[in-house]
C-alpha cells in the first residue's frame, strides 16, 4: 500500500478536524434550543472555541521546537475526539463549553502547522491553501448535511457527530502515523532571507487582518439557522441551508484553486460580490431569497482565508511566525464574532448585524493591501 504524501496526510487530518468542528459549530444554535438559553449565553461555546483556537495558533511554532511535529499531529487526534465527545455527551454547559475549547485547540494546532508547511512551496502555495481549505469546508458541509438528515429523521443532531468520532478518528490516526512530516520552516532559510524586513508592529496588522477576515467569513453563516428559522424555515431546513452554505464555501475554494487568479483580482471579486449578498439578505423576508443572498456572500467570503494566508506567507520574513499570528487573529475572531453578532441580533435584529459585515470587509481590505511584499 502506497504511503500517503505529507500534503495528503495534512489534508486528511485537517478534513477530519473540520468535519467535527463544523458540526460542533452548527450544533451551537441547536444546543441553545436544547438548553433553552439565549443566543448570547450560547455564544459562550464560541468564546471557548476562540480561546482554545488562539492558544493553539499562538503555541504552534514554539511547541514544534519542543515536541516533534509528528507527535503534535498524532496527539491532536485523541485530544479533538475527547473535546467533541464532551460537547455531544455533556449534560450541561459546564462540560459542553470546555469540550468546544479543547477540540478547537487541537484543530488550530493542525491548521497552523500545516499552513506553515504549505507556505514553503512558493508558487503552488496559494493553490494548495485553497485545495486544503476547500476540502475542509466540503467535509464540514457533509457533517452539517448529516445533522440535517438526522434531525429530519428525528434522530437528533448528536448521532452524525458521534459516528464521525468513532469512524474517522481511528482512520486518521492510521494515515497520519505513516507520514514523516516536512522539516520546520526555520530550517528553510533561502526563501525568507530574500524578503524585505518588516517591523514588529506588523504583527498587530497581521492579527487584525486575520480577525476581520474571519469576522466577514464566519459572520455570514454562523447564525444562519436562526436567520432562516426566523424567516419561516423549520429547524431541519435551517440546518440544510447552513450545510448548503458550507458546501458552496468548499466548492468555491476549490474553484479558486482551479482558476488560479492573482490574489488582487480575487480580492476585487470579493469586494463586489460580498456587498451584493449582504444587501440581498437585508432587503428580503423570504427564506428562499435569503438563502440566495447567503450563498452569494459565502462565495465571496470563501476566498478571504486563502488570500489572507498567501499574502502573509509571501510578504514577510519568517512566514511561519506571521502565519501563526494571522491564525491567532482568525481564532480570536472565531471566539468573539458569534457573541458580537448574537448581541446585535438579540437587541437590534438581523439586518443591523449583517450590515456590519461589509464595513468590516472594507477595513480588512485596507489592512490586507499593506501586508504583501
Amino acid at each position: 500500500m502506497r504511503r500517503p504524501s505529507t500534503f495528503e496526510a495534512i489534508v486528511f487530518q485537517a478534513a477530519f478536524g473540520s468535519y467535527l468542528l463544523w458540526a460542533a459549530g452548527s450544533a451551537i444554535p441547536l444546543i441553545r434550543i436544547d438548553f433553552g438559553i439565549s443566543r448570547t449565553l450560547a455564544s459562550m461555546h464560541s468564546i471557548s472555541v476562540g480561546i482554545g483556537a488562539v492558544l493553539g495558533a499562538h503555541l504552534a511554532v514554539s511547541l514544534v521546537k519542543k515536541i516533534s511535529r509528528e507527535k503534535i499531529m498524532r496527539l491532536s487526534i485523541p485530544i479533538m475526539s475527547l473535546g467533541i465527545l464532551g460537547l455531544t455527551l455533556g449534560p450541561s454547559m459546564w462540560i459542553t463549553v470546555p469540550g468546544c475549547g479543547l477540540a478547537a485547540f487541537s484543530q488550530s494546532l493542525v491548521n497552523s502547522l500545516s499552513l506553515s508547511q504549505i507556505s514553503l512551496d512558493a508558487k503552488p502555495s496559494l493553490r494548495r491553501i485553497y485545495i486544503q481549505s476547500g476540502i475542509q469546508a466540503c467535509l464540514g458541509a457533509s457533517a452539517i448535511f448529516f445533522i440535517s438528515i438526522s434531525l429530519n429523521a428525528e434522530l437528533g443532531w448528536r448521532l452524525p457527530i458521534l459516528l464521525g468520532v468513532l469512524i474517522l478518528a481511528p482512520l486518521t490516526m492510521i494515515i497520519v502515523w505513516k507520514v514523516k512530516f516536512l522539516v520546520s520552516a526555520s530550517t528553510k532559510t533561502s526563501k525568507v532571507e530574500s524578503l524585505p524586513n518588516h517591523s514588529s508592529k506588523n504583527y498587530r496588522k497581521v492579527f487584525l487582518a486575520g480577525f476581520l477576515m474571519s469576522f466577514c467569513e464566519m459572520g455570514i453563516g454562523f447564525w444562519a439557522i436562526d436567520l432562516l428559522i426566523d424567516r419561516g424555515a423549520g429547524v431541519a431546513l435551517g440546518a440544510f441551508g447552513l450545510a448548503l452554505l458550507s458546501l458552496v464555501t468548499g466548492i468555491s475554494r476549490i474553484g479558486f484553486a482551479s482558476l488560479g487568479h492573482p490574489v488582487k483580482k480575487t480580492m476585487r471579486l470579493v469586494l463586489v460580490l460580498y456587498p451584493i449578498g449582504v444587501v440581498t439578505i437585508c432587503l428580503t423576508q423570504s427564506s428562499a431569497i435569503t438563502v440566495i443572498g447567503l450563498l452569494i456572500a459565502s462565495i465571496a467570503g470563501s476566498a478571504l482565508y486563502g488570500v489572507g494566508v498567501f499574502q502573509v506567507s509571501e510578504g514577510f520574513v519568517d512566514p511561519s511566525g506571521k502565519i501563526s499570528n494571522f491564525m491567532t487573529g482568525m481564532a480570536a475572531s472565531y471566539g468573539v464574532t458569534p457573541l458580537i453578532l448574537a448581541i446585535i441580533f438579540d437587541n437590534l435584529g438581523f439586518i443591523a448585524g449583517y450590515l456590519t459585515m461589509p464595513v468590516a470587509l472594507f477595513f480588512a481590505y485596507l489592512l490586507w493591501r499593506d501586508l504583501g511584499s
